[in-house]
């Protein structure tokens, strides 16, 4: 039978489109209301069960995420890695606690879990809470959602408001928390020392890419000018910092009904509760009669019983992390005895097993190897099998970040330190022999990359100032007059780099993913290495001529070394992608190793992919 309106081609593909538009609807209709349909109820930890709570003191683990997106970005955490991470904690035997246990082991020396987690995530992010909702449900966790106050009644609809708090903490897996009542910045500087003053987060990540470290976070100082000069009495500053304090307090008050009882002040790590002994005092004297507890530090995830409820600690996962990179961050907290209940990941094990963890420790997934160092220190694994391979082909895909070194070794021998190491550092490639530098490539200059002046990025900086200040000017009067400057200084000539102009080189920052696709040859004693198809080294002599095994390492650098965004991470993860290992010695090229995805599986996880990207599209789109 005919159907009437299917008459061409045309039609049938307008059909296939709309049933495949159809399904992909559903799908997204469907994940959305998994996220705000709670099916089931958190159900505490037994604190009978001696299993559980055995009466000795643990103190407990402090966990944030700054938040939570889909797919993820370079500052927020994907779902898939939340629920890796959390699932690992979950296997090692964590359960969360509330606020109220926090309060009663600090006040009442009441005991904790055994294996306590307090679980927080903070800014206040609508997809945070959408994305994190089901992962809690099937963990069986709590966690509190902080959130700034000015944020409660705003438009903005990536910011939870009141009443989806409320819905939140009466689903049972929630409790409320604050990280302030505003996101703002004062006594910001640019990277060339221009004052740029107050800033609130719109303004401030208008700019950020011009900016170097010279900010605070509003409730952290007195108001200074450019001289760092303070341009506020200790009466005008004690009343602006009170008065975030009050409107705290009013605002959720008539959002909540009350004010939470967790506090995160902006920003963690100073001396106490402030930059400045009275600006401290103003703080502490206004947060110890709001909350009931305050996290004041970022790094350390271990909290004790000698540690102050109004100084504690947290542990921020980053976006970049893998499951054993977390899980090594808070194996180095715990104390020696504990350790050993982390439950490292492997991935899978068919892959695992053609090698050695002789240090740190390595996660296989997919054609990706996770080699993640132990703190302050290097992640090695060796090949199985691999002592009698001389002339070898080696192809990967080096995809760690830039603040750590990554390295593959070829004719490596157990007991001695003879081997050739083949790094990338930062943005370097050094050839080392038995401990020895014999070559050192700049690979920013291989790869011709081109470079603004310091003068250029300075003009660059200034206009952009300018653009936020029309942006945000008062009057239109104001603000055609930022936009006049703003344009006129885009036109003025900067010397160049070609002109012999100092290059800006931005600094390297942590969580900065490289990728270097390497082809290494290593036949009898010459060495060639390719990096991105173009040639580094060709025919580089060496002297270790006899065979030995394929080595793996990743080596954490000393943080001083590079701009360091966690200031606390001293881990380092080494990801080698697609690693292929071929033999030369013989006529007929032999494929030694191959951690490729090759046939069915590589279709199967293909079509998962795009079916993956589908979905994201139409979510970020509806």
């Amino acid at each position: 039978m005919k159907i009437k309106w299917i008459e061409t081609k045309k039609d049938v593909h307008k059909l296939i489109r709309s049933i495949c538009e159809a399904v992909v609807m559903i799908a997204v209709v469907c994940i959305i209301l998994r996220a705000f349909l709670v099916i089931d109820r958190y159900d505490p930890y037994d604190k009978n069960d001696v299993n559980i709570v055995s009466g000795d003191d643990k103190g407990f683990l402090c966990i944030s995420y700054f938040g939570i997106d889909r797919t993820g970005t370079n500052v927020l955490v994907s779902t898939k890695n939340l629920e890796k991470q959390l699932t690992a904690l979950h296997n090692s035997g964590y359960v969360t606690i509330s606020q109220q246990d926090v309060i009663d082991y600090y006040e009442k020396g009441k005991a904790l879990p055994d294996k306590s987690l307090l679980l927080v995530f903070e800014d206040g992010r609508t997809d945070t809470a959408i994305f994190s909702q089901p992962i809690l449900e099937k963990m069986n966790y709590k966690a509190s959602i902080c959130s700034y106050g000015s944020n409660l009644n705003s438009k903005d609809s990536k910011m939870l408001k009141g009443d989806d708090l409320l819905a939140l903490e009466k689903s049972s897996f929630w409790e409320n928390g604050l990280n302030g009542y505003r996101l703002s910045y004062i006594n910001v500087f640019d990277r060339y020392d221009r004052f740029l003053g107050e800033m609130d987060s719109l303004e401030y990540n208008a700019v950020k890419n011009y900016l170097g470290r010279e900010y605070n976070h509003y409730l952290m100082d007195y108001l200074r000018d450019e001289n760092d000069m303070p341009i506020e009495s200790y009466s005008a500053m004690k009343e602006r910092i009170s008065y975030d304090y009050e409107l705290m307090e009013k605002v959720y008050t008539d959002e909540l009904g009350y004010v939470p009882g967790l506090y995160i002040l902006m920003h963690s790590n100073t001396d106490m509760f402030g930059n400045n002994r009275r600006v401290s005092e103003v703080n502490e004297e206004n947060m110890t009669r709001l909350f009931a507890m305050n996290i004041n530090r970022e790094g350390f995830a271990l909290n004790t019983a000698d540690s102050d409820i109004y100084d504690l600690t947290r542990m921020q996962s980053q976006a970049y992390w893998s499951t054993n990179h977390f899980l090594m961050r808070i194996w180095d907290d715990l104390d020696e005895e504990d350790r050993a209940d982390i439950q490292f990941v492997t991935g899978e094990k068919e892959r695992a097993d053609y090698w050695n963890t002789d240090v740190g420790i390595a996660e296989f997934e997919r054609n990706v190897i996770y080699l993640t160092s132990l703190p302050k220190g290097r992640g090695v694994l060796s090949l199985k099998g691999s002592d009698t391979y001389k002339d070898v082909e080696v192809s990967a895909t080096l995809t760690g970040n830039y603040c750590g070194e990554q390295t593959i070794y070829l004719r490596g021998r157990e007991d001695t330190d003879e081997k050739i190491g083949i790094t990338v550092c930062e943005k370097e490639l050094i050839v080392s022999q038995s401990g020895k530098e014999l070559a050192r490539v700049d690979l920013d200059e291989l790869m011709q990359v081109e470079y603004l002046s310091v003068e250029e990025d300075q003009r660059d900086a200034l206009a952009k100032e300018y653009e936020v200040r029309a942006d945000n000017a008062g009057s239109l009067e104001e603000s055609l007059a930022y936009d006049l400057e703003k344009s006129r200084i885009r036109k003025t000539e900067a010397a160049a780099v070609e002109d012999g102009a100092e290059p800006y080189i931005p600094v390297i920052e942590s969580n900065q993913a490289g990728k270097w696709d390497m082809l290494i040859k290593l036949q009898d004693n010459k060495l060639s290495v390719m990096v991105n198809e173009k040639v580094a080294l060709d025919g580089l002599e060496v002297t270790v001529t006899d065979a030995g095994k394929v080595i793996l390492e990743a080596n954490n650098l000393e943080e001083e070394q590079y701009r360091q965004r966690n200031l606390t991470d001293d881990v380092y993860e080494a990801r080698f992608e697609d690693l292929v290992i071929r033999d030369l010695s013989q006529e007929k090229t032999v494929t030694l190793y191959d951690n490729r995805i090759h046939g069915l599986d590589k279709a199967k996880y293909s079509i998962a992919d795009v079916w993956t990207k589908i979905v994201n599209w139409f979510i970020e789109n509806l």
